[in-house]
């Protein structure tokens, strides 16, 4: 007995005749009631009772037919998840990021890895991704790191490598009708805002560091989203603060909004970081910083 000779019973059952299972199936009705004699013999009980173009089960066809049903199926489902088994992959990693900025910068590095590597990517609060990367849930982030003050990730006995550096301007609607040249006295009336997906103040912290002590009256606010961030600035209701070269690569042109660097505003320069536990055995991570360091960055 084998899961052919079952898949026949079934069809013959659901067809109602060797002959359209025969038919069904490309072979002879001879075949097909040879193939089912087989089965009757191998089981020692008829499976059915023979009338002129018609077939009926008996009760050991009745039986056997819930059971052909429960062992094709449960079969046909194990057949599958070997089949799916074949393209998984062991390479795995699991990424986080913080904003659009870093996830594009560690998108383009993932990228490079290969094809058969699955990722889960998950974006979170600076401080989550810190924690997360320590417990080992995350095998790297990206972080923002060198704006106003420098976390001392190796105490906390995590590496980094620096993917890429950048320099803060800020973003001003041009429905505010400033100057060309702006001050920060002229937007110091406005609050400032910071996008992240928790409630993070890491970013807070890092712009009210980036300033003279008599310019951290700002008013610091958090953007649930980065669209909501936008729609702000745009409509002249606040400003924020962005990295230069990475904004000209997300800004959509008709935003209206204007990207400088304040007149009397020293510019800040800061880095993105990945951040890894060195301990991490995980092969994928390894290549990425194999490529990390091909790369240049």
């Amino acid at each position: 007995m084998n899961v052919d000779q079952m898949r026949l019973f079934l069809e013959i059952v659901s067809l109602g005749s060797f002959q359209q299972a025969a038919e069904h199936n490309y072979i002879s009705q001879r075949a097909v009631s040879q193939q089912m004699k087989k089965l009757e013999d191998q089981l020692g009980a008829p499976l059915f009772i023979r009338e002129h173009n018609h077939i009926r089960l008996t009760a050991a066809g009745v039986y056997f037919r819930q059971r052909c049903e429960t062992i094709v199926t449960m079969i046909e489902d194990m057949t599958g998840k070997v089949k799916n088994l074949k393209f998984a992959t062991s390479k795995k990693l699991h990424a986080g990021y913080f904003s659009p900025f870093d996830a594009m910068l560690l998108r383009d590095q993932l990228l490079k890895l290969p094809q058969d590597t699955n990722f889960t990517l998950t974006e979170e609060g600076v401080e989550n991704l810190v924690t997360d990367v320590l417990l080992g849930n995350l095998d790297c982030a990206m972080v923002m790191d060198d704006y106003g003050f420098q976390q001392d990730f190796a105490r906390l006995g995590l590496a980094t490598t620096t993917l890429h550096e950048d320099t803060m301007v800020i973003g001003v609607g041009d429905r505010l009708n400033l100057a060309d040249k702006v001050w920060l006295k002229d937007i110091q009336d406005l609050p400032v805002l910071y996008y992240s997906s928790e409630n993070s103040t890491y970013l807070k912290e890092s712009f009210l560091a980036s300033l003279d002590h008599g310019m951290r009256t700002f008013d610091v606010q958090r953007a649930h989203s980065y669209e909501q961030m936008q729609m702000l600035v745009s409509m002249g209701e606040a400003i924020a603060f962005y990295p230069q070269k990475l904004i000209a690569c997300l800004a959509n042109p008709t935003e209206p909004i204007r990207y400088l660097i304040p007149e009397d505003y020293q510019a800040r320069h800061f880095t993105f970081k990945l951040m890894y536990n060195q301990t991490n055995p995980n092969e994928s991570l390894k290549e990425l910083l194999k490529q990390v360091k091909r790369s240049g960055n």
